[in-house]
């Protein structure tokens, strides 16, 4: 039965759901950091921005004779892009200092005389979580995203620049997942 779009129907819609949700309503930490990056095994940075990637279906066709390729079959989904963190750079340099940390940790290439090693997985990424609450216009927690097994896959260029005064360095990282759940 199709709906009615009157004024009555649409906010009553958006008042049965609690609202809209605004998007500068969010919280990102860090769970189980391998030691050694932060200070303790917790991080909670208050991130510019936050973008999680997109979330697909991967099918392969089954094949069946008839018409064209056949069904596509589900087979495992993927998750591209990440989730891509911004953050502000304080004087300190902290954020930098921290994610170039953790970077070596995982690889810090011959100049440091250390090698990638085999037992990385395990000490480096199995056990360290991301959480992305999403909040309510007053602050209280609407839903968590838990993302497992997270490590830093790639930085953006820092941008120093003398043509704005007065304006911030942002840290921008491309974090790397296994999966997510919603709690």
């Amino acid at each position: 039965m199709p709906t009615n779009n009157s004024i009555t129907n649409i906010k009553d819609y958006f008042s049965r759901h609690g609202g809209l949700q605004r998007n500068n309503r969010y919280q990102v930490y860090f769970e189980n950091l391998p030691s050694g990056i932060g200070q303790g095994n917790a991080l909670n940075i208050q991130a510019l921005n936050a973008t999680i990637g997109a979330r697909a279906i991967d099918a392969i066709a089954d094949n069946l004779t008839g018409f064209g390729y056949g069904r596509a079959v589900p087979r495992n989904q993927k998750f591209m892009g990440g989730v891509f963190l911004a953050f502000p750079i304080t004087n300190d340099n902290h954020i930098m200092k921290l994610f170039d940390n953790w970077f070596n940790a995982i690889y810090a290439g011959k100049k440091q005389k250390k090698n990638f090693t085999v037992q990385y997985y395990d000490t480096l990424v199995k056990n360290t979580n991301m959480i992305v609450d999403v909040l309510d216009p007053n602050g209280n927690v609407n839903t968590k995203i838990r993302f497992f097994e997270v490590y830093p896959l790639e930085t953006q260029p820092i941008e120093f620049s003398m043509m704005e005064n007065n304006q911030y360095s942002v840290y921008q990282v491309l974090m790397n997942y296994r999966e997510f759940v919603y709690l």
